[in-house]
């Protein structure tokens, strides 16, 4: 086998538990692995194509029910995949469609574009089966293995092919405040080029902002880039793609009190924007300089409507030892002892390292976190968190051997993201179940 991967890497993950019975109803997104495994594993899920070099490339998707984590394996048939710099990565997911990125070379080939193959893989479903395809070459249209979104041709068009897909990329220029968009139209198979800018009010030399995701915003063709040290620029993708659009983007700033932290997670409802923090609280010294009560870690979550003229509201925040832990919780088994409460005797999260919210894409109040004994282990655990009624829901096994254990702001990389439906028939091991879990950045 290459050594171009981590021993991990060779080993398929095992869940910790089955489904619940109440679990078995369709769900539409699935929490998926960003970093691929390297397995010839196959299911009815199983598509494949060829890279520029000929190489035969096989995807396989592996579906488990949230909070279990899914992941995809991607292998060589009739080969040791060796011609493969490092783990192939996810870098954007729409419904059911996926883009991932295939370096080729060795790994420090992996951030040159000139040597990654980009794939769009769509799930089969209604009598369709999976499929693969190659992108060709991107370069001049890619700067970034980040920063890349999916619109569906349906969301534009009422009679479009579903099987169509916008693929829209943003970059950065010389002018702080311009921007180059880029936008591939699948039923063509050609790139448009614009150049796009932000309003007068931010034409000066102190504006800078690098936005490292993309989401789609509702079902008019709006695309979210996110720089989430500095805000969201929202884009008209289709508007820009017809006509002369100076000054079309707009600037949605973050709330003050989120643009200092790191750990963050923005999703897109309807008509809505939602952002999840975590963060430690540290208690104020009292007079004396003692602290009365020990820090604590936090969880928020803001939203806003996707207009102008809305400003952001904190729907909730909670402190971890605040999070109900009771006998109707699923799976508590898995969890390691936990500490009790001494004033109420309950069992409390407290004590355990929480990290990496996500958001879940149901349109309801439940926030998947990462949990772990000490910063640096390899064992984790996903708890779901209800964050209406502050309640812990279930509880689901993840390694955590891959994840990284620096802070940073980027929110792509090989942990785990975003969305994607898949059918009843893959093989997942267990029932099938989706939801969707972000990339998580460490604390």
């Amino acid at each position: 086998m290459s050594n171009h991967f981590r021993d991990v890497s060779l080993v398929l993950p095992t869940h910790g538990h089955h489904p619940p019975d109440e679990a078995d109803a369709p769900r539409s997104s699935a929490l998926i692995d960003l970093k691929a495994y390297i397995s010839d594993h196959s299911n009815a899920t199983t598509a494949s194509c060829c890279m520029r070099n000929g190489l035969e490339v096989q995807v396989t998707l592996c579906t488990v029910p949230p909070p279990n984590v899914s992941y995809y394996c991607v292998w060589c048939p009739g080969k040791h995949p060796t011609e493969i710099a490092t783990e192939p990565t996810i870098l954007a997911a729409e419904a059911d469609l996926l883009v991932l990125s295939v370096a080729r070379g060795f790994e420090g080939d992996v951030l040159d574009l000139k040597k990654n193959d980009f794939f769009i893989y769509q799930a089969g479903g209604a009598g369709r089966q999976p499929s693969m395809r190659l992108l060709g070459p991107l370069d001049p249209y890619f700067r970034s293995l980040y920063n890349v979104g999916l619109l569906r041709h349906d969301v534009a068009h009422t009679n479009g092919n579903e099987d169509q897909f916008y693929l829209v990329t943003l970059h950065w220029t010389v002018v702080f405040w311009e921007f180059k968009l880029y936008v591939f139209n699948s039923r063509t198979g050609s790139w448009s080029s614009r150049t796009v800018s932000l309003g007068r009010e931010h034409h000066h030399t102190q504006f800078t902002l690098y936005p490292t995701k993309a989401i789609a915003l509702g079902n008019g063709g709006l695309m979210a880039f996110v720089d989430f040290w500095r805000g969201i620029i929202v884009c008209d993708v289709f508007v820009c793609d017809v006509v002369d659009c100076d000054a079309s983007l707009r600037l949605i700033p973050l709330p003050q009190s989120l643009r200092s932290r790191r750990i963050l997670d923005i999703r897109a409802e309807i008509v809505r924007i939602k952002v999840a923090d975590c963060f430690q609280f540290k208690c104020q010294p009292d007079i004396s300089g003692s602290c009365t009560k020990a820090s604590v870690r936090k969880v928020s979550v803001w939203s806003r409507m996707v207009t102008w003229e809305d400003d952001w509201h904190r729907d909730y925040i909670l402190s971890v030892p605040d999070i109900l832990v009771d006998e109707d919780t699923l799976h508590l088994d898995l969890l390691p002892e936990l500490k009790k409460d001494d004033a109420t005797g309950r069992k409390t999260l407290q004590g355990l390292h929480i990290t990496r919210p996500a958001l879940s894409v149901n349109n309801d109040d439940m926030i998947y976190l990462m949990a772990k004994v000490r910063t640096g282990d390899k064992k984790a655990w996903v708890l779901a968190v209800d964050m209406r009624n502050k309640k812990l829901k279930d509880v689901g096994v993840f390694r955590a051997e891959r994840t990284r254990e620096y802070p940073h702001k980027k929110k792509a990389g090989p942990e785990m993201d975003d969305t994607i439906c898949v059918p009843a028939g893959s093989d997942a091991g267990t029932s099938m179940d989706d939801e969707d879990i972000d990339n998580m950045d460490v604390d």
